[in-house]
């Protein structure tokens, strides 16, 4: 999956957790489908942490790969520069 993906899909979940907050409030504040109690206010919070440390997770391992993928780059870069300094020293000089 690329960075991108994930990002995608964590923005993704965040707008729906968003979204289904908002209808939750919209219905506490307009009266709609009774009152709300506490307890149903307690685990909407929680879900909505839970889904936020989910993010903050996944937030974590993309940033982590992206270390990753650039220090590979780093090397494999470095890498070829000598392979190209090398070659270079070996091909016999070519009169111009």
């Amino acid at each position: 999956m690329s960075q991108s993906d994930a990002l995608q899909q964590a923005t993704e979940r965040l707008d729906a957790a968003t979204d289904q907050l908002e209808s939750f409030l919209h219905d506490i504040f307009a009266g709609a489908g009774g009152s709300a109690s506490i307890a149903q206010l307690r685990e909407q919070v929680r879900f909505l942490s839970e889904e936020r440390d989910r993010l903050l997770s996944d937030l974590d391992a993309e940033r982590s790969r992206v270390r990753r993928l650039k220090a590979a780059n780093e090397e494999v870069s470095g890498r070829l520069d000598t392979v190209m300094i090398t070659l270079k020293g070996l091909s016999p000089a070519v009169p111009g």
